[in-house]
């Protein structure tokens, strides 16, 4: 792997930005890689429309912007429309199946449509524990990460009291995606 781009796009408030914080820290801090996060997002902090793209690279990253994606997470039919132009002809998109209806020109992406949000509130009762969810699809599909890797990092990241809930939220991650 050389570089490796990573787009997470959703609404203020569902954790997708903390998804990114955490994947760049695990890449840079337990897989010796170099990563980075760019946040986009509206003035609305709670319902506008955010993104955060991640690259990670065995190699310094000279050119800090995604242009190529090569795996987007999408949980919201305006973000997904404003944030699809970069996925590249053959990336891996997942989608929320409840939240996204209209896919227009999908090219030869790999979609796993996936219920991201209501299986996070559904089964973990918070929405924010989206970004540990998002975390945990994007290992399981990627290995972009190692999976202990990642549960360590969640480990020492999580408040006490929610270690636990953070890694049932690791466990309905991998479980959504096949």
């Amino acid at each position: 792997m050389s570089r490796f781009e990573i787009r997470y796009a959703a609404v203020g408030g569902q954790g997708i930005l903390t998804a990114g914080a955490l994947l760049v820290e695990i890449a840079v801090q337990k897989e010796n890689k170099y990563a980075l996060a760019s946040p986009t997002y509206t003035a609305t902090v709670r319902g506008g429309s955010t993104k955060v793209d991640v690259i990670i690279s065995d190699e310094k990253i000279i050119f800090p912007q995604a242009d190529a994606i090569d795996f987007f997470v999408c949980t919201y039919q305006k973000t997904y429309d404003l944030y699809k132009s970069r996925v590249k002809d053959d990336a891996v998109v997942i989608l929320d199946t409840h939240l996204i209806k209209e896919l227009g020109d999908t090219k030869n992406w790999k979609i796993y449509q996936v219920p991201i949000i209501n299986e996070t509130k559904k089964q973990l009762g918070n929405i924010i524990l989206t970004s540990v969810v998002t975390l945990a699809i994007t290992q399981k599909l990627t290995k972009i990460i190692e999976y202990q890797n990642m549960v360590d990092f969640v480990k020492g990241w999580a408040p006490k009291g929610f270690i636990d809930l953070n890694l049932k939220a690791i466990d309905l991650g991998r479980s959504l995606v096949s």
